[in-house]
């Protein structure tokens, strides 16, 4: 069944030129009436085009977004700057809208600049046949490695009905660092930039900093939340800030679900931590630990290597107050074994969703994050990305 955009002013088109080779990986959405927005970025110091680009139409009123997918269009140095103003100029020209009206996100190799040729003869077809019906081939047209678009819808009341929706890409090269691969959230709920920008960057760490599939933070995550300016319906604001920090978080979980070759979702909870800092540090070293990963794949509860892997940064612990449980069964207290049932842990462990929580039995800070198992596929997915 098609997606369609329940957001007046929003209409969405997508379409096939060639930059992947096969499949749709040009899409556009338009906006009828101009809609402020909030982008958030990687933290990688090599950056895309499409980051430079975008900070500096901050505080600006957009009318269009256009994603490429199959070219990253990162490391391309001035000339992919100049390839995107080249674009808003193609675009301007086929609508009524001004160059610093349209924002640009792009994903995909690394190294390669856009073909703009072929982006320009499908300029045409993407304006004439934007409409609300086309959101979930605009999700399709994200897409790189993944497996299934990502769109999600959440609806609202206050002085009147709101909907938020939400669609993001990504499967690898995810270790979001303030966002993820792509992810766009659109809403027509009115609001100011000032007053939601400190918000939605905190959503943003309570949910795509807090996924990682291969440790590897890409130059292109963005996320971005389009809105239309204008006075704050007071009475759905708590509603409003809820709803977009739920659906934040299940793109989030959509992403790591979907990563690259994996079989299931580990859930890393680490308690008893002086600060969440330390516990924040300590999960990650977890979750970006290939023997880790490697383990759960074989539904191995080789709980060593998960110790290993908290004594492995600079966070000071006691091993001896350290308890650990997979799937709610405890196989170590105080930093040793203790007697548990292998073959029925070996049974829980083939499900989708595993759980793991660590206590370091040194304060009351945690921090959970999600990763994924690697696997065979994830090695052959990107063996041959190029090819």
């Amino acid at each position: 069944m098609e997606e369609v955009c329940d957001i007046g002013n929003i209409k969405f088109s997508a379409v096939s030129a060639g930059i992947k080779g096969e499949g749709l990986d040009l899409g556009l959405a338009l906006f009828e009436i101009p809609f402020s927005f909030i982008g958030l970025y990687t933290r990688n110091r090599i950056k895309a085009s499409h980051i430079h680009y975008a900070k500096k139409l901050e505080g600006r009123k957009i009318r269009a977004l256009f994603v490429t997918s199959g070219c990253a269009n990162a490391a391309t140095g001035k000339e992919g700057i100049e390839d995107l103003k080249r674009l808003a100029r193609m675009i301007s020209e086929r609508t009524s809208l001004k160059e610093d009206e349209i924002l640009f996100a792009s994903t995909g190799v690394i190294g390669k600049r856009l073909p703009i040729e072929k982006i320009a003869d499908s300029i045409p077809f993407l304006v004439d046949n934007a409409d609300p019906s086309k959101l979930e081939d605009f999700a399709y047209a994200m897409m790189t490695t993944d497996t299934y678009p990502k769109v999600l819808k959440r609806t609202f009341s206050g002085k009147k009905t709101y909907s938020i929706l939400g669609v993001a890409k990504g499967a690898g090269m995810i270790n979001p660092k303030l966002a993820t691969m792509l992810c766009f959230l659109f809403t027509d709920y009115p609001g100011k930039r000032e007053v939601l920008v400190n918000p939605f960057r905190a959503y943003c760490r309570e949910s795509f900093e807090k996924i990682t599939v291969d440790s590897e933070t890409s130059t292109n995550d963005t996320v971005m939340l389009f809105f239309p300016e204008g006075e704050i319906d007071e009475k759905a604001y708590s509603i409003f800030t809820e709803t977009l920090k739920d659906l934040m978080r299940e793109l989030a979980l959509l992403i790591v679900r979907d990563g690259e070759g994996a079989t299931k979702v580990i859930h890393i909870k680490v308690n008893g931590a002086k600060t969440k800092m330390a516990a924040q540090e300590i999960a990650r070293r977890i979750a970006r630990s290939t023997l880790v990963k490697c383990a759960f794949f074989g539904n191995d509860p080789n709980w060593g290597r998960i110790i290993a892997a908290v004594g492995d940064t600079d966070i000071t612990i006691r091993p001896e107050r350290i308890s650990i449980k997979i799937e709610g069964m405890e196989v170590a207290k105080g930093g040793v074994e203790t007697p548990f049932d292998e073959d029925e842990l070996k049974r829980k462990l083939t499900s989708k969703e595993v759980e793991v929580e660590i206590d370091l039995g040194l304060g009351k800070a945690s921090y959970e994050i999600y990763t994924t198992d690697l696997t065979y596929d994830y090695v052959k997915i990107n063996a041959s990305y190029r090819s």
